[in-house]
């Protein structure tokens, strides 16, 4: 049995939170002098600091079947040869310990009902030497350990030091009586199952470990325990006030003498005020006057320049604490933005103003090391959200790595940071739970208590998905009087009471999840409707962004929101199959799990964009740009920066040929207005043109190079017109293009399966529970999944023979009002070995979908063949308004080229696979490639939607009953 607590067992009960944990604070590291707290302050490394030990790296391991289980010589003796080596930060369940991750998302893992565990709670001690310096003599030491998933018991030396919770937020022993100088041996109990699992049971892997850093510091007998910074702006008066406070701790209280000298200054060093030098108070002993070792100093900046996503202008506090002979014993360095976050009626303001939030859900997720990301992953995620016009990231759902948010600080991102706190499966009764109180109200405010300094963070988040209680009344009170500068969030509010009047008390915005186009549209409430989630990226998605983005930019209130979500979660694995590949739910073996559902990024796993990716960034587009009769429409949607550092070309592209081109001369565009231009060019008499205008940077960015395209928009200006259909020489001929035919022309109608149409891995989530599209299990109840497309509907083919061998393919398909919501109506063929390029006059350049391609531009486009690009093989590759596509053999030179003749345009895909092939296929993995290039011609397609999690598809991107009549011209070039 462990020392000490192992027969109090604090991890099975719920209102034991911590013990023997110092209080959260603001992460500042001491330096011997203010110098080098500015040089180390904008660097990752702490043990710049004489006062400061990484221990990080290799630790000796061993895996228990519970914590009940574990020997107190487990913690007390050094450990055996038998023990394995792991590291720290690092999951355990990713080092092939024994234990493997586990994916849920509303189920927890094991059955309850709360707060009981499993008899089998894996639980994990590490163990390592460190070094305590002959230095740090008299100094308070103090271990930090960064997260540790689920609960973690401390031992030093063999001796119990603390307990602590929460995975997600790090906890802080004072170890000074618990060491020596010189070696000393540090254990943590790590279970991967506590009652405080009932709280974290997100949308994520269930892990296990130390999974961010872990440290020592020496503290001063007496030091600045805490550096609180509130940084103010006033829009009207452009001017900033800064509250800085000091606390004093350690364990010799501070006498008369002591001081605290507060400067600001810019990041060059220069100072914007005159320091301010406060006596620390000591009288401790005085009733009803003694508030605490704090020093307070404020100051009032004119003309400050305010921190925003598009400036985000940062500046630094420097805090010395002077002893009572005058010197310096130590100097703290914490970043400050000016920045004001409102409410005023129905819109959410940002110093003064409203802002559109161009947002992405994002978890901490690695591929090789789980739940341990480095600061070189966080810095990579935000640098591509960047790099595709995303300006908001909602941290979903716990807080960051603090170095998360300093790199949001300084590349400029509004974050909503979220408690950590989801009761997914028991969503509507602990919140009311009194035994879970306690949890509710120091997830809240340790998240503030270690946050508060940001300036990137414009809303405090109580959770996600936990209901809405009296527990959540009691976050919300004492976040607000903590910190009133920043607007609370918290979907459930308005969830379970309604968007109008519901939950005002724990959230000051509307905050849905996947809300309706029709009830987005019709939103009329007085609070900022801000959706938390929406348009959700499993497998090829996205379906109707744009129309998503119509609304809001044309309903007052609406000010955007969140994509669930940001990153694929596959963990690279040996799969069931013996292969290599990127894992989801069910491929460790584990019987609960929720699949592929965790495969719902923009990126993948590894941070390769996905397709949709191209629309979201058109989507999130910084300035747009309309015809509006004769003059162009040059809208600026920034809130504070104006687009001289954008340069705007224009192009005029007539039947897929660039005719004309040029610099569009842009006159200066204020935050939120727009303005009228001349068209650059005449508008041309000949048919199928279009206008198109591109914005790039002019100078380099932190996340790309000068000429980045951040904005494009294209304006049709004349509409294709049908070419007269050619007339046969005669049927029978032999044609040149059934030469180069690997497989005939057939009419299709079914299409593999998105993820949209509904879950071909988890039949059971639609058929139970009515998750999920309904689209695959109609097409399956049908038989259209596996029948010849003719059984379902009529079909008429005629073939005209050319005189220079093309063909002319005529075809007729009479679609019964019964098949009311097809995946395509169209014709599909195989081309032989060798045809490995591409090139179309259409959309591109990515793939796109009738309801995903107003983000692809209408023009002459070349790839090679598109690879399947989604964890579960699914429909994929497609591009929309294509007159002709060409397909080409690069080491024969033979070109197939398909015209389209009726109606204008077609929807045309080439890829490797049939759709049976990546219908059959339940992992990337399990494809093979063919030799062949499988052609997919449509005159229809179902659009893409998103009812993974979400709206279906929009009437107006089904597939309509009736006729559908198609013709095109297939030759050789």
């Amino acid at each position: 049995m462990l020392p000490d607590v192992g027969s109090v067992r604090p991890w099975a009960d719920p209102g034991v939170i911590e013990l023997n944990r110092l209080p959260m604070r603001v992460p500042s590291t001491a330096f011997p002098t203010a110098a080098e707290a500015r040089k180390n302050a904008q660097v990752d490394d702490g043990d710049a600091s004489p006062w400061r030990r990484s221990l990080n790296g290799k630790w000796n391991f061993r895996l228990f079947d519970s914590p009940d289980s574990i020997p107190a010589n487990a913690v007390i003796k050094p450990p055996s040869k038998s023990w394995t080596r792991v590291n720290v930060p690092g999951n355990w369940t990713m080092q092939d310990t024994g234990d493997l991750p586990q994916y849920t998302n509303v189920q927890m893992p094991f059955d309850g009902p709360p707060p009981s565990l499993p008899d089998k709670n894996p639980t994990g001690v590490y163990r390592r030497p460190f070094k305590v310096p002959a230095s740090w003599d008299g100094r308070q030491i103090v271990l930090h350990i960064g997260g540790a998933e689920s609960t973690h018991i401390l031992y030093i030396n063999g001796r119990w030091v603390g307990y602590g919770t929460d995975s997600r937020l790090a906890s802080e022993y004072d170890i000074t009586d618990f060491v020596e100088r010189g070696d000393n041996d540090i254990a943590v109990v790590v279970s991967k199952w506590s009652a405080q699992s009932y709280v974290e049971d997100q949308d994520q892997w269930w892990m296990g470990g130390l999974h961010r850093e872990v440290f020592i510091e020496a503290r001063g007998a007496t030091h600045i325990d805490n550096v609180i910074c509130d940084a103010a702006y006033n829009h009207v008066e452009g001017s900033g006030r800064l509250d800085v406070t000091a606390m004093v701790g350690g364990f010799t209280a501070p006498t008369a003498g002591w001081r605290v000298k507060t400067r600001i200054e810019s990041l060059n060093g220069k100072q914007l005020a005159k320091p301010v030098t406060g006596k620390v108070p000591h009288a401790y002993f005085v009733p009803m006057r003694f508030f605490g070792h704090k020093v307070e100093a404020s100051f009032s900046l004119a003309d400050i320049e305010p921190w925003s996503a598009e400036s985000p202008r940062r500046y630094r506090v420097i805090c010395e604490l002077i002893d009572p002979d005058g010197q310096i014993v130590e100097a703290h360095a914490q970043f400050v933005g000016f920045r004001s976050t409102v409410i005023s009626g129905n819109e959410l303001l940002i110093n003064g103003q409203p802002a559109w939030i161009f947002g992405v859900n994002r978890h901490d997720h690695h591929p090789t090391r789980g739940k341990a990301v480095t600061l070189d992953d966080m810095r990579a995620d935000l640098l591509a959200m960047r790099r595709h016009n995303i300006t908001a990231v909602r941290c979903s759902h716990y807080p960051n790595d603090p170095r998360f948010l300093d790199l949001c600080d300084e590349i400029g991102l509004y974050v909503i940071d979220e408690a950590n706190l989801e009761a997914h499966q028991y969503n509507t009764s602990l919140c009311n739970a009194p035994a879970w109180r306690s949890t509710w109200l120091a997830r809240a405010s340790r998240m503030v208590e270690r946050d508060r300094n940001h300036a990137s963070i414009i809303m405090w988040s109580l959770g996600n998905e936990a209901g809405y209680g009296r527990n959540h009344d009691a976050q919300a009170g004492w976040v607000r009087h903590a910190d009133p500068s920043r607007p609370l969030h918290y979907e459930p509010a308005s969830f379970h009471d309604g968007w109008l009047d519901g939950g005002r008390h724990a959230s000051d915005v509307v905050c849905p999840m996947y809300p309706t186009h029709e009830d987005t549209a019709a939103y009329s409430g007085d609070r900022p409707f801000i959706m938390c989630e929406y348009s959700h990226a499993m497998g090829n998605s996205n379906g109707s962004i744009a129309d998503y983005w119509d609304t809001i930019t044309s309903t007052p209130g609406l000010q955007g929101g969140f994509i669930w979500e940001w990153k694929d979660h596959g963990l690279l694995a040996t799969l069931p199959s013996g292969k290599k590949g990127y894992a989801y739910g069910g491929q460790f073996g584990e019987l609960i799990h929720d699949g592929n559902f965790v495969a719902d990024g923009l990126m993948s796993a590894d941070l390769t964009p996905h397709p949709a990716i191209q629309e979201v960034e058109w989507v999130y587009r910084p300035v747009t740009v309309e015809k509006k009769g004769t003059k162009l429409s040059i809208a600026n949607r920034r809130s504070f920066t104006d687009l001289s550092d954008l340069a705007a070309r224009w192009q005029l592209n007539i039947g897929g040929l660039v005719t004309a081109s040029g610099t569009l001369d842009v006159p200066t565009v204020a935050p939120h207005s727009a303005i009228k231009v001349a068209l650059p060019c005449a508008l041309p008499e000949d048919p199928d043109a279009h206008l198109s205008i591109v914005w790039t940077q002019r100078a380099a960015t932190a996340w790309a190079p000068a000429d980045k395209v951040v904005a494009s928009d294209q304006m049709q200006l004349r509409a294709p017109k049908s070419a007269p259909l050619p007339k046969s020489t005669g049927i029978g001929a032999r044609s040149a293009v059934s030469k180069l035919l690997a497989a005939p022309i057939e009419l299709s109608i079914f299409r593999a399966p998105t993820d949209n149409d509904g879950y071909k891995l988890m039949p059971d989530m639609t058929k139970q529970h009515g998750i999920g599209g309904k689209a695959l299990t109609s097409w399956q109840e049908r038989g259209i999944d596996y029948n010849p497309a003719e059984t379902f509907v009529d079909h008429n083919h005629r073939v005209d023979v050319l005189a220079d061998g093309s063909e002319v393919h005529h075809h007729v398909v009479e679609v019964p009002d019964s098949l009311d919501d097809l995946g395509r109506v169209g014709v599909s063929f195989q081309l032989k070995s060798g045809f490995d390029q591409l090139r179309w006059f259409g959309r591109g350049q990515l793939e796109n979908y009738p309801d995903r391609n107003r983000g692809a531009m209408v023009g002459t486009w070349e790839s090679g063949v598109d690879p399947e690009p989604y964890l579960v093989p699914q429909e994929f590759g497609l591009r929309t308004d294509c007159r002709w596509f060409e397909f080409v053999n690069s080491s024969s030179g033979a070109v197939v080229r398909l015209d389209v003749l009726r109606p204008t345009s077609m929807h045309i895909s080439a890829t490797r696979f049939t759709a049976a092939d990546l219908y059959v296929a339940g992992h990337e993995t399990d494809l093979a490639p063919r030799k062949t290039l499988v052609v997919h011609a449509d005159v229809a397609h179902r659009g893409i939607g998103t009812a993974s999690c979400g709206p279906d598809v929009l009437d107006r991107y089904e597939i309509p009953t009736g006729r559908h009549t198609f013709s095109y011209r297939l030759s050789v070039k």
